[in-house]
């Protein structure tokens, strides 16, 4: 049947295309983005130079790469390495001891939402600013700024609302932290911003957005 013939086609070019990406991925994080190449990216997956460029070049792949990451962050499925939870637990210490009544359970909640993103970025510092280079010079929509970004600014308006915020002050809320959130990390790429620094000014925009709002 010819239908079946095409759809035969397309999931063996999406098997290829995880293969690719997964190559990539593997590749990128062990030997960072500007020492990996598409042919060693198509050696890793077992498929043609040809094969890797039809799913995207270097800057699309690592754009899919942190588009998966980023989904397995949001889904709890993606492991830190030793160092990043270090880092975890170093920049926990250091939030608590610099405003130990400052923040509230749910500003504290909303920044553990936060945080294993930016402890990714911390763990790959490299590897993030040149992600966020291939973010400015890749045309399309990333899944970061559609899907990814929906779902998590879903679970940051049910937070809010929580609190007592209402329904349409918490949709705007977790829009402007979600903003605030990706202003940061491209600001940390372009700068010697510390994970330290990075969570404290997430830190400050949560503080300002859980401010109990209602319509006037």
């Amino acid at each position: 049947m010819p239908t079946e013939h095409v759809h035969s086609r397309a999931d063996r070019r999406l098997r290829t295309e995880e293969k690719v990406i997964s190559a990539a991925a593997d590749l990128f994080l062990e030997f960072g983005y500007k020492t990996t190449t598409v042919r060693s990216i198509a050696k890793r997956a077992e498929v043609s130079v040809g094969r890797v460029m039809a799913a995207g070049d270097k800057d699309v792949l690592l754009v899919r790469c942190y588009d998966r990451w980023i989904g397995q962050l949001q889904s709890g499925t993606y492991t830190l390495p030793a160092r990043a939870r270090a880092l975890t637990e170093a920049t926990q210490s250091t939030r608590t001891r610099a405003r130990p009544a400052a923040t509230s359970a749910v500003q504290n909640h909303l920044v553990g939402i936060f945080l294993p993103f930016l402890e990714f970025f911390a763990a790959h510092e490299d590897l993030s600013r040149d992600y966020a280079a291939a973010l400015m010079r890749v045309v399309g929509k990333p899944q970061v700024f559609e899907t990814l970004a929906a779902d998590l600014q879903d679970k940051l308006s049910s937070s809010l609302v929580s609190i007592g915020i209402s329904e349409a002050y918490a949709q705007a809320s977790a829009v402007a932290l979600y903003d605030s959130y990706l202003g940061i990390l491209f600001r940390w790429a372009a700068s010697d911003m510390s994970l330290n620094e990075a969570t404290e000014a997430l830190s400050d925009s949560i503080a300002f957005h859980t401010q109990l709002r209602r319509p006037i």
